[in-house]
Formats: C-alpha cells, structure tokens, sequence
C-alpha cells in the first residue's frame, strides 16, 4: 500500500493536470465560438459560389470544356494527389486518428487499384504518420507540407495551397486530386471524409434543367469560368481549413472537458484512499501509545 506521502504526491499532481485540462478546455470553448461564427458566415458564400460555378459549367458542351485546364477530365489516370488535413498538436481525442485511419484505407484504395499517389500535408500530426520509410519506400512521398497554420486561414495561404494544386492538375502531373479531411456537423459530430477536388464533378441534369432556363451570364460563359473556376477552388480549400479547424477545437474541448471530469474522479479516490491510510496510521499509533502504557504500568 503507498505511503501518506506517495498519495499526497499523487493527489497534488493530479490538481495540477486538472488545471491544465480545465483551462485547454476554456480556450477550446472560447476559439471554437469564433470558428462556428466563421463558418456560419462563409457557407452561404461558398453555397452560392458552387451554385453559380454549377450553372456555368452547365452552360458548356464537352467539346468547351476541355478547352480549360482546370475542367477538363483525363482519359487515363496514373497519379492522383491526395490531401490530408490533421492538427499540429495533439489532445483532441480522436480528430487526428480517425483522419490517419481514412488516409491510410485511402492510399491502400489507390494501390491496390495500380495508381501513384503523391501527399499533400496539412498539419504536423499527418506530416509525421505519412512520412515513414514505409510509405518512402513505396514510393508515396509528401511533395509539400504545411504546419502550423493560424487558427484562422489567412487569404494568401488559401491561394498558396489552391494554386499549387491547381497547377499540378492543370500541368498534367496528377490526374486526380482528393481532400481528406473533417466536416463540422455540431459540438459532438465531426465527421472525417474524403472528397474529390478536381476534376470537378459535373450537376445532374436535373440540376442543369432547373438553373440553365433563368441565368444570364455577362459576358459569357467561357470569360466567366476562367475567373470563377480559382475561385471556386480557393473557396473550397479555405471552407475545408474552416470545417478541419473547427472540428478540432471542438474535439479538443471534449476531450479536456471528459479528462477534468477523470481528474475530479481519481482525486476523490486519492483523498479517501488517503483518509483511510491515515486513519490507519492514527489507530496504530494509539495502539502502541495504550500498550506502551500497559507495559510501564
């Protein structure tokens, strides 16, 4: 059994976790606060964008399409370029295992099917997992990487990343270009999942039916689709940055949230195994406080 002074060691080491875990979980609260705002705000933007981006791309035959580097569709796909979005630190449940669990089915998926895949990292946490010699010697590198990214995209690095994968695509170097990363549904939901970026994928024709009858493009649609297509990609990207973002503060404020919980429980524990050691103490010492008296008398 541990010693008074080992449970008193115990006990105030864990007051101390519980302070850290309790304000991790504060600044959590406060910064996803912010983010559920931003997000808020910027998908009626990027809804209208995608629309908009729908009707024009609707408005061109086949034949127009291919025309435009970043529309057109490879006959043969050999190397696809895959995007992971994870965290730089740590401490946020699940967020980042559940985003390396789908990388890795996914680059399984894309070997398994005969095609190269090239990495695209987001955060320290991926960069780390995805750069091992068994993934180097399969000949899956990381050909770019960013970290430590403030919590808030910043416009030139949306641009940054958009433009980089853009021309890659648009240079022929990938034929395929795919994001994993976690969409914000709620506090208690955020969902990993993985998306094709580029080739964009074409509306239905019903959708095509529903917009093509009421839209008046000025000018036409070939000078706006050069415009709107980095835009769209941009958007895409920094509604992605948004949703990973989120999705990690929330996880991480639920995960402080359950350890100050697991803290307040193992001290409750130490304070009455520690109560019971040293009421065991106290009645020994009695005890050979009355029976030292009984032998002198």
């Amino acid at each position: 059994m541990p010693s008074l002074k080992e449970i008193k060691i115990k006990i105030g080491s864990t007051k101390k976790t519980k302070k850290i875990t309790a304000a991790m979980k504060l600044v959590a609260a406060a910064k996803v606060n912010k983010m559920q705002k931003l997000i808020k705000a910027a998908r009626p933007y990027a809804n209208a964008v995608k629309k908009l981006y729908a009707e024009l791309q609707n408005s061109l035959d086949m034949e127009q399409l291919e025309d435009y580097p970043l529309l057109k569709r490879y006959e043969k796909v050999s190397r696809v370029l895959l995007t992971v979005i994870s965290s730089d630190i740590g401490l946020c449940g699940p967020y980042n295992a559940n985003i390396l669990k789908l990388a890795k089915k996914r680059i399984e998926e894309l070997k398994a099917e005969g095609l190269e895949v090239d990495l695209f990292i987001i955060g320290r946490k991926a960069t780390d997992a995805l750069s091992k010699d068994i993934y180097k010697d399969r000949g899956i590198n990381i050909i770019k990487s960013y970290i430590q990214l403030p919590t808030k995209p910043e416009l030139e690095t949306v641009e940054e990343i958009g433009n980089f994968a853009a021309d890659l695509y648009s240079s022929g170097k990938v034929q395929r270009i795919e994001t994993i990363s976690t969409r914000f549904v709620n506090m208690v939901t955020q969902i990993a999942e993985l998306k094709q970026i580029l080739p964009v994928e074409q509306v239905s024709s019903d959708a095509e039916e529903e917009h093509s009858s009421d839209v008046i493009l000025e000018p036409d649609a070939s000078s706006l689709i050069n415009t709107l297509t980095p835009m769209f990609i941009n958007n895409t990207v920094y509604s992605d940055l948004l949703d990973a973002t989120t999705s990690e503060l929330a996880s991480r404020m639920t995960a402080m949230s359950n350890a100050t919980s697991n803290a307040d429980s193992v001290i409750k524990k130490l304070l009455l195994q520690y109560n019971k050691a040293r009421q065991a103490a106290i009645t020994q010492e009695i005890s050979e406080i009355v029976g030292g008296s009984a032998a002198l008398a």
